[in-house]
C-alpha cells in the first residue's frame, strides 16, 4: 500500500499543493505585455488545508509589504499599480491597518539614485515571523525533498530595524551576503519575481531569497 504524503509543515495528510512563494506574488498575464508568462512552473509543496488555504490573509499581507518596498524591480512596481491597487480598492481594511502608524521618511530610490518622499510602515512582528517561518520550511522542503528538523533564523535585508531607512540600504548583512553568494547558482523559473540561492556545508545550510530582484531574505538553517 502506497504511503500518503504529509504536509510540509506538520504530520497531517496533504490535501493540496502550496505555492512557494505565494502565487499572488506572480503577476497574471492580463497585467503583463503580450506573450509574457510569469506563472510558469511555479514551485509547490504538499500541504494540508491549515497551512495552505487558511493562510490566504497572510499571503496578502506579505504581498502588500513587498509591493511597498522601494527596492523592487519594474515587474514588482507594475504589480503594485495593477493587482495590488485593485485588491486595495475591493477591500481596503488590511491596507488601512498597515498604514495606520506609517511615518513620512526620505529615501534614495535605488533605480534613479534620487531622494524621494515615502512612508515607513511598522509591521506586526509575530505575523511577519510566522509568514517567514512557513515560507522557510516550504522552500527547504522543495529544495531538499525533506522536512526541516529544527528552526531557522532569518535576516530580512529589505527591512529597516529603525526609523532611519539608510540603515536598510547599507545593511552589513547584505554586503557580506553579496560576497558569500556571488558564485552560487540561482534556482527558480520566474527570476524577475522570485529566485533563490543555496550555500551549504557539513554544519549548516543558508539560502538567499530574492523577491522582485531587490528584496532579499537571508535564511540560516540549523541556527548557524
Amino acid at each position: 500500500m502506497k504511503q500518503k504524503k504529509t504536509c510540509y509543515m506538520c504530520d497531517e495528510i496533504a490535501t493540496s499543493k502550496e505555492h512557494v512563494p505565494p502565487k499572488c506574488l506572480f503577476p497574471e498575464q492580463e497585467d503583463l505585455p503580450g506573450g509574457i508568462d510569469l506563472r510558469k512552473q511555479l514551485l509547490t509543496v504538499q500541504s494540508c488545508d491549515t497551512h495552505n488555504s487558511k493562510k490566504s490573509h497572510d499571503d496578502e499581507y506579505f504581498l502588500y509589504f513587498l509591493g511597498g518596498c522601494n527596492q523592487i524591480n519594474k515587474i514588482g512596481r507594475n504589480h503594485y499599480t495593477s493587482k495590488i491597487r485593485r485588491a486595495i480598492k475591493r477591500n481596503s481594511s488590511l491596507f488601512r491597518k498597515m498604514t495606520k502608524t506609517a511615518v513620512p521618511v526620505i529615501i534614495t530610490d535605488p533605480h534613479t539614485m534620487k531622494q524621494e518622499e515615502s512612508l515607513a510602515l511598522t509591521l506586526e512582528p509575530a505575523r511577519v515571523n510566522n509568514i517567514i517561518r512557513q515560507l522557510s520550511r516550504a522552500i527547504y522542503y522543495h529544495h531538499y525533498k525533506e522536512k526541516l528538523i529544527g528552526n531557522v533564523k532569518y535576516q530580512a535585508e529589505f527591512m529597516a530595524t529603525t526609523t532611519d531607512p539608510s540603515e536598510m540600504q547599507n545593511n552589513k548583512f547584505s554586503v557580506e551576503a553579496d560576497i558569500i553568494f556571488q558564485n552560487a547558482p540561482y534556482f527558480g523559473e520566474n527570476s524577475e519575481v522570485f529566485k533563490y540561492q543555496v550555500i551549504e556545508n557539513e554544519e549548516s545550510k543558508t539560502m538567499r531569497l530574492y523577491f522582485y530582484e531587490g528584496c532579499r531574505l537571508l535564511l540560516m538553517f540549523n541556527g548557524k
